[in-house]
């Protein structure tokens, strides 16, 4: 029997752990045998996901209890999953007329009698009724949601028409608010299955869009995101890149313009003015590129039906003399080789806007896989993990560290178990087969290097890492600010603790959390430790015999303080600013649909119809669903970064120092509110980093 792909692509060598073996000798002592690792996750249907580091959880290794979702939490998922809920009634009620203005010709000073009243209530009930039946008609599918809704739904009208119908009509408006009541919790738990398909059959949005006004109609009581102004504008493609939900691919091009993009003088002239160039534009570092090379390997996804992929590189320049930095976007190539089968698509091309919508996909892409799952969540799994699986609960890192995890282990299990299984979200709205999804995803955790991979680096090896470039880019100014707060926070908290670089390098607890992050049994972090030489540590003073020189280890103050630091914004700033754009910019599906679902235009010269660009975007049932994940995971703010005694009844930490030291956290991350604010004077406002708007941890 032929092996499913994604059987092939996970027994190969495991890309996404490469970390250190640790030998018997090495291995530092467990803590908490509760938590332990898994390496993969297997399905009921038998495909299993490896290469990953994740909590065990079976029949022995039950999810741990204190690591569940709390009441808090569960709330305000909640209320964001009844905002969305209440704007598909608000579609549904409108086919019914409720809430419609009244045209009654009637004398304008003669009151409605209370008997028309109860006829018109009756109408509606009659109507909701109707609508019952409608719902019960739905294809039942295996767990016969709409059934059942239907079912438990019926008691509560019934009991409403008697309340209606009879003497008790002071209950009415208590009925109606019970009744709907019921509808919504009965509804929570089933409304994202058929039922939602046939609700969006009912009012019309359902298939493939008839006109772009069709995607607006889905907020009915929601705010439609201001990306909806822009989600064709060249500004607002422009804008993505350094303020979107992944400003994380930009690089400056500092040499020459890479052999994969082989766009000519003359072309670039064409786009930004014959006193330009591009040799110009590269010695005032006016020149950018965003390269989806990590794409290439996606394969094109079948469920629920055909879609198309890219790996797209797009080339922005920023105009001589404009002070803005804004960027101009210059060509578009939607494959990886510079040649006649990947043409360059330039803005005055009749195929420029298709080309757009289909790097808008990529970029949605690369978020979700790499910047948003495998770089936040899946990053700091381990994290999570060896902290509470090494480090005693009394160790000053593991209170530090504590509540930047709330949350996480439970909200990553039920991705895994939900969103990233077979035939579910990510299935269904991203543009790959799940297999493929899977491979990129690891890849991009393999490849990574912890160390490389702290803002500042990355930065730098972006060669975007200079404030004073004339480059216009929020997320780098607002990141930096709070990495910088974050980094000053945690040396202050550490300098409570060690007092010497010795004092870090010879704290077993430490050592062995280190160890058991980087080994291939463990969390298979590559890239983080240091070796005694690369530290700060005085050699000179140590008994080099009882030191392997070459041991990974964390051995100084100042190494220890950037590892905490990268935990702590991983956890905090970097998801913030890839998860909550999900709701501010693509819960409106055309501003950054997740897949494509025709394919790229051939030539420049392609004439690309209304149609064409309708067909191309997600069904609006594929908009729907998008729209209600990024609305309900971009919509909850739970906890506050620095404020480390919310919902405790006191200090959270009990010595005096350290509250101290929190709170001159708090004082520093209120200036870089007011920093943020000032800028937004002088820029198009960004909003995600503003540290009031960071949660402490991944929790959604």
């Amino acid at each position: 029997m032929q092996k499913h792909f994604l059987e092939e692509v996970l027994e190969k060598p495991a890309t996404g752990c490469k970390a250190v073996p640790v030998t018997d000798t090495q291995a530092p002592k467990v803590v908490n045998p509760g938590y332990q690792y898994a390496h993969q996750h297997k399905y009921p249907d038998g495909k299993v996901l490896k290469n990953i580091a994740i909590l065990k959880v079976n029949s022995d290794n039950p999810f741990p209890e204190n690591q569940d979702i709390n009441v808090v939490q569960f709330i305000l998922v909640g209320e964001a999953a009844l905002n969305i809920l209440s704007s598909v009634l608000v579609m549904f009620t409108n086919k019914l007329n409720v809430g419609a203005v009244s045209k009654t010709n009637a004398d304008p000073h003669q009151p409605l009698g209370i008997s028309e009243i109860l006829k018109d209530l009756e109408g509606k009930i009659d109507d909701l009724s109707n609508l019952i039946k409608t719902v019960k008609s739905v294809p039942k599918d295996k767990d016969n949601f709409a059934g059942e809704l239907a079912k438990k739904l019926q008691p509560h009208l019934s009991k409403l028409m008697q309340r209606i119908l009879g003497p008790e009509i002071d209950k009415i408006e208590k009925e109606i608010g019970h009744f709907l009541g019921a509808f919504l919790k009965e509804s929570f738990s089933i409304v994202f299955g058929p039922l939602i398909r046939g609700l969006l059959k009912e009012v019309g949005l359902y298939g493939q869009a008839k006109s772009i006004e069709q995607y607006a109609e889905q907020f009915q009581t929601i705010v439609t995101p201001d990306s909806m102004a822009t989600a064709f504008t060249d500004g607002g493609f422009s804008r993505l890149p350094v303020a979107g939900p992944n400003p994380l691919v930009i690089e400056r091009v500092v040499v020459t313009l890479t052999e994969k993009l082989p766009v000519t003088e003359s072309d670039y002239k064409a786009v930004m003015g014959d006193a330009d160039s591009i040799t110009l534009a590269i010695a005032e570092n006016r020149l950018y590129i965003t390269d989806y090379k990590a794409l290439a390997s996606l394969e094109p996804g079948q469920f629920p039906v055909p879609k198309f992929t890219s790996a797209p590189i797009v080339l922005f320049a920023i105009k001589q003399g404009d002070s803005s930095g804004s960027l101009k976007p210059v060509a578009i190539q939607l494959g990886q080789d510079g040649d006649a089968s990947n043409p360059i698509f330039y803005p005055h091309d009749n195929a420029w806007k298709m080309a757009k919508l289909h790097v808008q996909a990529a970029d949605g892409n690369y978020h979700e896989l790499i910047s948003h799952l495998g770089l936040t969540h899946l990053l700091i799994e381990p994290f999570a993990v060896s902290t509470h699986r090494m480090l005693p609960v009394e160790h000053k890192v593991f209170q530090l560290l504590q509540p930047h995890f709330q949350g996480t282990l439970f909200i990553n299990n039920a991705a895994v178990n939900t969103l990233i299984n077979p035939e579910g979200t990510v299935d269904s709205i991203l543009s790959g087969t799940i297999e493929s999804d899977w491979n990129v995803v690891t890849t991009a955790l393999g490849s990574l290097n912890f160390n490389e991979h702290m803002l500042p680096n990355q930065l730098a090896a972006r060669h975007v890492a200079d404030t004073k470039l004339p480059l216009a880019y929020p997320y780098r100014d607002d990141a930096l600010s709070v990495w910088n707060a974050t980094s000053n926070w945690v040396k202050e908290y550490l300098s409570i603790y060690y007092k010497s670089d010795l004092e870090v390098a010879a704290d077993s607890s430490i050592q062995g959390w280190l160890r058991d992050l980087i080994s291939s049994d463990g969390g298979c972090i590559n890239g983080l430790g240091q070796t005694l030489t690369e530290s700060k540590i005085d050699i000179s003073k140590l008994n080099t015999g009882q030191w392997d020189m070459d041991q990974l280890g964390i051995y100084d103050r100042d190494y220890l303080r950037e590892v905490l630091t990268m935990v702590i914004f991983t956890a905090s700033t970097q998801h913030a600013a890839v998860n909550f754009p999900q709701q501010s910019v693509m819960s409106y599906t055309p501003a950054m649909p997740l897949a494509c679902y025709q394919e790229p235009p051939l030539a420049p010269t392609d004439l690309i119809s209304t149609d064409d660009m309708l067909s191309t975007l997600p069904p609006l049932q594929q908009a729907f669903q998008q729209l209600v994940i990024g609305q309900l995971l971009g919509g909850v703010y739970f906890t506050r970064l620095g404020d480390y005694d919310r919902h405790q009844r006191s200090h959270y930490f009990t010595d005096a120092s350290a509250q101290k030291a929190a709170a001159d956290f708090q004082i520093a991350l209120n200036k870089v509110e007011t920093e943020i604010g000032e800028r937004n004077l002088i820029r198009v406002h960004y909003n995600t980093l503003l540290p009031s708007r960071i949660p402490q941890s991944i929790n959604i």
